[in-house]
């Protein structure tokens, strides 16, 4: 079961190759927040984007997959729920900010 919380952390740190692949396109403060209309109501610098979002996936993933171990489960497709996620925000933070 630890070889799950191996991958799916790599999966959520993969992302920034995605992320990392559209450094050029992206603008420097990228769109994270829309408000009710559409317009940008929040954004963050692109390096945070690219670096940090990946990283934060992978965090939390590693705590929710140890407390998956703690608890026994044995539904394996429970360990990738996170990097699944980080993987659809990477896509979704390219799509919206390009």
């Amino acid at each position: 079961m630890k070889k799950h919380v191996i991958i799916g952390s790599a999966i959520c740190l993969a992302t920034v190759l995605i992320l990392g692949l559209f450094w050029g396109k992206l603008p420097m403060d990228v769109p994270i927040h829309f408000d009710s209309a559409g317009n940008v109501d929040s954004t963050l610098p692109k390096p945070i984007v690219v670096f940090g979002i990946p990283v934060i996936c992978a965090l939390i993933n590693g705590v929710a997959s140890f407390s998956l171990l703690h608890k026994q489960e044995k539904r394996k497709f429970m360990f990738y729920l996170i990097p699944v996620i980080a993987v659809v925000l990477a896509v979704a933070v390219i799509v919206l900010a390009i």
